[in-house]
């Protein structure tokens, strides 16, 4: 029955139940129905046969004395009581200390010996003897009754009765036990399919209901009827449903949180380059405007330091719109971004920090090879990893980036020749929080952010890396990406 509904489960489990009771009580009724007629039927034949005995011992006894003719009132005897209709007699004879026939209802049968083993039976016994048989049609009940006054033995009345209709009987109430069991069932069924739907309906429904829910679907509520315990069941299920929308609610507001604080620690790590790039341009105005001051009426040489002005704003207006872009909340639109551009747009915010550190930068990154995916999130994404590589090369290094496009996706590698990750620490670098900078220079949430953006996209991210030898970060992500 795998596979079935509950409510499905229940009906025919139920209905097989109910099947199974009304044959087993069917069966029994019919055995004792069975018992009962022929126990009627034996009773019937021990009638006969003391009322029978009687007469037929005092027509003996006058047979040898003489005072009647042999045979004549005896076989007269038998057959109007073999003509009689009350009772289904198949034959009925008398049979003498030997087993000889003195008297049968078919006249053909006088003068045989009867040694069947009912006969040898019956002529040893000293009470009715009954033995049912076979017969033409039907069963039947074979009776041997001792004809005897005290020690004497005058022979052995035999007769049978047929069982024609104590068949027909059984038949009749085994029909009946079918006819009462079909109109049971049916009842049953509908009695089954109303309880089925006050009580299994519930729970199906509050299955469904369950099974329909997800992180992003929890406005869902289960229909309430009445008072009893699945009433209140749903009552929970639907409170629980509240609780847990609003604690979802609470953890997006607080996810959102540390992702816009990481943000402005990434932020802030950036200041010193940042800094520089607006110093410079600063420095180059206050000349500009200095030199103009001195000699401001030549016309040629104020239309020049005024392009350099401007020149120096644009930079600086350039160099805060980029940063100002980056801390912004992200709205997730995805488009198709071209990789190359955006590993380079990620390096111009790091420059200042990489040559101060002596550390390379290699972009490796073929120009065709495209993502689709929120430019925030790249951004952000490969910010933490070249920060991470940063911290990781204290003493200068090379830093690379690596694209591709293979079977299972778009591939980004990058990698570093810095102190690497000891192996303890392997399996909690992804964990918000966890960081071995010293306190003050991280806030544990990077790695864990880009796990976050990672993952929804639906990509994968693991971690080569030893003790000294550097590490190396690959990002997988399918070609459709799911936002």
């Amino acid at each position: 029955m795998k596979g079935l509904r509950l409510q499905s489960k229940f009906i025919l489990i139920t209905t097989l139940a109910i099947i199974l009771l009304m044959c087993i009580i069917g069966y029994a009724a019919v055995e004792r129905e069975k018992s009962i007629l022929y126990a009627e039927v034996e009773r019937l034949g021990h009638l006969l046969g003391e009322t029978l005995a009687i007469p037929i011992i005092n027509d003996l006894i006058y047979e040898r004395l003489g005072l009647v003719e042999e045979g004549g009132l005896l076989d007269n005897y038998i057959l109007e009581i073999f003509k009689r209709r009350d009772v289904d007699l198949l034959y009925i004879a008398i049979l003498d200390e030997e087993g000889r026939v003195v008297s049968h209802n078919d006249i053909t049968e006088y003068g045989k010996t009867y040694a069947d083993p009912l006969t040898v039976r019956s002529l040893k016994a000293n009470q009715t003897v009954i033995q049912q048989f076979s017969g033409p049609k039907h069963a039947a009940l074979d009776f041997g009754v001792p004809l005897s006054i005290g020690k004497k033995r005058w022979g052995t009345l035999k007769f049978g009765i047929s069982l024609e209709k104590v068949e027909h009987e059984i038949i009749d109430t085994v029909k009946k036990i079918i006819m009462l069991t079909m109109f049971l069932i049916g009842a049953g069924f509908v009695l089954i399919l109303l309880l089925s739907r006050r009580f299994i309906s519930p729970i199906t429904h509050l299955a469904n209901t369950m099974e329909k829910t997800g992180v992003d679907y929890l406005d869902v509520k289960v229909d309430i009827k009445g008072h009893d315990e699945l009433a209140v069941l749903g009552e929970r299920f639907n409170s629980m449903m509240e609780r847990i929308r609003q604690a979802n609610e609470e953890l997006k507001k607080t996810h959102e949180k540390l992702v816009q604080s990481e943000k402005l620690a990434s932020i802030g790590i950036l200041a010193s380059g940042v800094a520089h790039e607006i110093n410079n341009p600063l420095g180059g105005l206050f000349n500009c405007l200095t030199m103009l001051k001195q000699n401001s009426d030549n016309p040629e040489f104020r239309r020049k330091y005024l392009g350099l002005i401007n020149e120096g704003l644009d930079r600086i207006e350039n160099t805060v719109s980029k940063l100002l872009w980056m801390s912004r909340k992200s709205d997730h639109v995805p488009v198709e971004a071209n990789m190359q551009t955006m590993v380079e747009s990620v390096h111009s915010f790091l420059e200042y920090r990489l040559n101060n550190g002596k550390i390379e930068f290699r972009n490796k990154t073929p120009e065709d090879l495209f993502i689709t995916m929120d430019m925030h999130d790249i951004q952000q994404m490969l910010l933490n990893l070249f920060i991470n590589a940063i911290h990781a090369m204290p003493e200068g290094g090379l830093l690379t980036v690596k694209g591709w496009r293979d079977d299972a996706g778009v591939k980004i590698e990058v990698e570093d020749n810095g102190c690497g990750i000891a192996q303890e620490h392997i399996g909690k670098i992804f964990d918000p929080f966890f960081t071995t900078k010293p306190t003050g220079e991280g806030t544990g949430l990077g790695l864990w952010l880009t796990y976050e953006i990672v993952r929804n996209y639906n990509g994968d991210i693991s971690v080569k890396s030893a003790k000294g030898k550097g590490s190396t970060f690959t990002l997988c992500f399918p070609e459709k990406q799911v936002v």
